[in-house]
């Protein structure tokens, strides 16, 4: 071949190279610049570049939405759904990485070009003073998007479309690995704007020190400089007048900062930003050492308040009395408070209201006036009378777990000493021995029944002999007196490997070879059975669930929680901390075993042994 031919050969490869890398670019668009037509993947697309992927998105669908909240990405927590209810717009959540004013400005100029608009939520905080300007162009993981950001339509397009294909390779390995729970490479909800936070949220936060260690959660922060304030004053002075000029509602909100983080800012820097922004516009301000800021359990990281907080910073800008707002967390700050409302910020927090309360759980499941059938988890009578009798003298109160819904989610207060007496599966000595003792000696209890047991003193179809359980017309005399309360052990999840063969399923846990679409499905079908079977006789249960073997999983918290359920128990060991407003404290809660030989005073001395080990 001549050297002519063999250049031309050479120069047509490289040429079809380069329109294949671009045709894979557009095709799988990684970033979603392109629209993404093909795999509608937007999650995936945003969690690469939100500062992109957004604007691309809802260029395609901007219809739908009127009102946006801007911010870095504490901004998230800030519930679209809950706005769209609190002012009847349509809300859509900008939140991207980092805090940077600039890059806001520039957005808030693009939605108000492009777009219509009726409402702005801007959000600050100390960090918008410490980050300024510092976005890279030519990063395809952090840039503006084209439109947005003064640049050349050209080279922006061209960055994406020739850029390297191992961004369109993990797109598609992603694609493959998807499943029903968000990861890593899909943090973003498409339709909202705010980050999937179903999997964080389903997390337990009963005491700080296991919490901790959990998530592994860092607890310290270095030294933080704010060295653009004039920059940040002038960015956020741009977007109100933007909003004025285009008779745009503004509203600045001033996001809860972890004590954490708030104490590494300097406090003179801190004053006068939070002093120049009161210039510019009445805010709310959830800064500070307050009772929220001060708990890390309101917070995902250091940086990051939960969602529950978001809900509380809502509440207090729309004021809706139905949502627990601790005392002292927000303060509207104007131009003629600012001083006083920064000398509380700085103040530490007194002695206020409490917001925690330590519970005990008791877990029982069947009782006996037989010595000889005492042990395992089988309690004789008399020895449960004295336990009763010991609770009380201890100044122990029984509880609901309605009660414990109240406390978290309305901040109703609970007895000095609350426990909350739980039984197991339902069985007829509950109601035979243990409901009568309960009423003579002034508590209540909850019965987590099996669905597929109750009335039944054999083995679902196998005619094999079990302990017999009562039928749920026999217990609704107790419901109604308030002795009992019913809520469900599943239908038919509480499986027995000898009986139920090699297709038994471990509690609630998907089953080896089975696809997570038919756990979902097989989980939800078993739930809402049990559910209506209750309600058919009982009327309303409380949104409790107790796991069967007290085992359970990630996919199982987050199906749960999005059924409905406020409540999970485990058969874990310990006791619990509750926090008001802190939903997630409500979940994967700890009970203490009352074993069969266990006396009265051992009961004690192990509730008390736990219940010192939270303080």
């Amino acid at each position: 071949m001549s050297v002519k031919k063999w250049l031309l050969v050479f120069l047509a490869a490289l040429l079809g190279g380069v329109i294949l890398l671009a045709a894979c670019n557009v095709i799988v668009d990684p970033f979603g610049v392109f629209g993404d037509r093909f795999f509608q993947w937007y999650a995936y697309d945003m969690t690469q570049n939100p500062r992109v992927a957004k604007i691309a998105y809802l260029d395609q669908n901007h219809a739908n939405y009127n009102s946006y909240v801007i911010g870095s990405s504490k901004a998230s927590s800030l519930s679209v759904e809950a706005l769209n209810e609190y002012t009847g717009e349509r809300w859509y959540n900008m939140t991207w990485y980092g805090g940077d004013l600039l890059d806001e400005a520039q957005l808030a100029a693009y939605l108000l070009e492009n777009y219509q608009v009726e409402n702005i939520i801007l959000t600050i905080d100390p960090e918008c003073a410490n980050l300024y300007n510092e976005g890279d162009q030519s990063d395809l993981k952090a840039c503006m998007h084209g439109k947005v950001c003064p640049d050349n339509d050209l080279l922006f397009y061209s960055r994406y479309l020739f850029a390297n294909l191992s961004y369109a390779w993990d797109k598609v390995v992603s694609w493959f690995d998807a499943g029903y729970l968000p990861h890593a490479s899909t943090v973003y909800v498409p339709e909202t704007g705010c980050y999937d936070k179903t999997l964080r949220d389903s997390s337990p936060i009963n005491d700080m020190a296991s919490y901790l260690a959990y998530e592994g959660m860092a607890t310290t922060m270095g030294p933080c400089q704010m060295n653009y304030i004039d920059e940040a004053i002038a960015a956020i002075g741009q977007i109100k007048d933007l909003c004025d000029q285009n008779g745009v509602n503004f509203t600045m909100v001033g996001v809860p900062v972890s004590e954490v983080e708030f104490s590494a800012y300097p406090r003179e820097g801190v004053e006068e930003f939070w002093t120049r922004a009161a210039q510019i516009d009445d805010f709310y301000a959830f800064w500070g050492y307050n009772s929220v800021n001060g708990d890390l359990r309101y917070f995902y990281d250091v940086q990051h308040f939960r969602n529950s907080a978001g809900a509380m910073v809502l509440a207090t800008l729309f004021g809706d009395d139905s949502i627990y707002v601790p005392e002292g967390f927000g303060a509207l700050t104007t131009a003629e408070n600012v001083e006083q409302v920064v000398e509380a910020a700085y103040t530490p927090a007194g002695e206020g209201e409490t917001l925690t309360a330590d519970v005990a759980i008791l877990m029982y499941h069947s009782f006996t006036e037989n010595q000889e059938e005492v042990g395992g988890t089988t309690v004789l009578a008399s020895d449960f009378e004295a336990q009763l009798q010991a609770l009380r003298e201890a100044g122990y109160t029984s509880v609901s777990y309605q009660q414990l819904m109240d406390f978290v989610l309305q901040g109703a207060d609970l007895p000095d000493k609350p426990v909350v007496i739980t039984i197991d599966d339902g069985y007829q000595n509950n109601l035979d021995l243990a409901a009568p003792l309960l009423e003579e000696y002034g508590f209540t209890a909850n019965v987590a029944v099996i669905g597929v047991s109750v009335g039944k003193s054999t083995y679902k179809q196998t005619g094999e002999p079990i302990l017999p359980h009562f039928s749920l017309e026999e217990a609704l005399p107790w419901v109604e007196r308030g002795v009992l309360t019913l809520t469900t052990h599943s239908y038919d999840m509480h499986q027995v490997a000898a009986l139920d063969g090699e297709n038994c399923r471990q509690g609630v846990l998907q089953m080896e070879g089975e696809s997570e679409q038919a756990y979902i499905g097989a989980l939800t079908r078993d739930y809402q059975t049990a559910v209506g079977q209750l309600e058919a006789v009982v009327g309303e249960v409380c949104p409790v669930y107790t796991y069967p073997n007290g085992l359970c999983s990630q996919l199982s918290e987050v199906v749960l929680q999005a059924l409905g359920i406020q409540v999970t128990v485990t058969t874990q060991s310990g006791v619990n901390q509750l926090l008001k407003g802190a939903d997630q404290s409500l979940y994967q809660l700890r009970r203490i075993t009352v074993e069969g030989e266990l006396t009265a005073q051992e009961l004690l001395e192990r509730m008390e042994i736990y219940l010192q080990a939270l303080a």
